[in-house]
């Protein structure tokens, strides 16, 4: 069941930003495209494509580990060069 959770959460990404851009764009087939244009910068429509592909990679990565060991990771690496003090109090505006 775990492993099911993770695949979801790692395929559902891209998905969930799909829909989100169908759905504000009001279902327009050019709206999508441009904006996926858009996303892709200097790639066009393909790297639009790849952008989600990559938050699709990104996101089951993610899933695999846990958010809290993401997180614990990158704030001992930010603890090497910023005080502790502006980390705490970074936490704890979120």
């Amino acid at each position: 069941m775990d492993e099911l959770v993770k695949k979801i959460a790692g395929l559902g990404l891209p998905g969930i930003l799909f829909v989100i851009a169908t759905a504000t764009s009001g279902g327009s087939v050019v709206a999508v495209v441009t904006l996926l244009s858009s996303l892709g910068g200097p790639l066009g429509l393909l790297g639009g494509l790849g952008l989600l592909g990559l938050v699709g990679i990104i996101g089951e990565y993610i899933a695999s580990f846990g958010i809290e060991s993401i997180l614990k990771l990158i704030y001992s690496e930010r603890s090497k060069t910023e005080s502790v003090r502006f980390l705490l109090k970074e936490i704890q505006r979120c």
